[in-house]
């Protein structure tokens, strides 16, 4: 599998389809098919080298670490950043993700290890509620 202008960094599984994540110094995120060993998707946003990447929430999204210490978070189906997450002062070398994908880890070489919770349903149902709010005053 050729695509990636730079060094590989990190890979990741898939536990729910038949793909493997990559990332690499090129600042570029690729999906790659197991059928055919192919890129089907590139992700681009990240300004630096793409130090780890975890599937999340039953493989629609990615979370991935970089050298300038962001984390983003990837909607798969519309290939666009939901999300750009700044704690660390350095490279985020490490990334974890737990069982239940609702909690992750993100390591720096700033000397922090930070815990996030995902909360992308918490937003969504805030919304709906909201929406809801706006009907009933019609």
């Amino acid at each position: 599998m050729r695509g990636h202008k730079r060094g590989i960094w990190s890979i990741q599984f898939s536990t729910v389809d038949q793909l493997i994540a990559s990332c690499s110094a090129d600042a570029t995120i690729k999906l790659w098919s197991l059928s055919d060993f192919t890129c089907f998707k590139t992700f681009e946003g990240h300004n630096t080298s793409v130090l780890k990447i975890h599937f999340l929430n039953n493989g629609t999204q990615l979370i991935s670490s970089a050298s300038d210490g962001l984390l983003k978070l990837w909607n798969i189906k519309t290939n666009e950043c939901v999300g750009t997450f700044d704690k660390h002062d350095d490279k985020a070398w490490a990334l974890c993700v737990s069982k239940d994908e609702q909690r992750f880890v993100s390591g720096g070489a700033d000397g922090k290890l930070i815990l996030w919770k995902d909360v992308t349903h918490e937003k969504k149902e805030e919304e709906l509620e909201k929406r809801q709010e706006i009907l009933l005053q019609y």
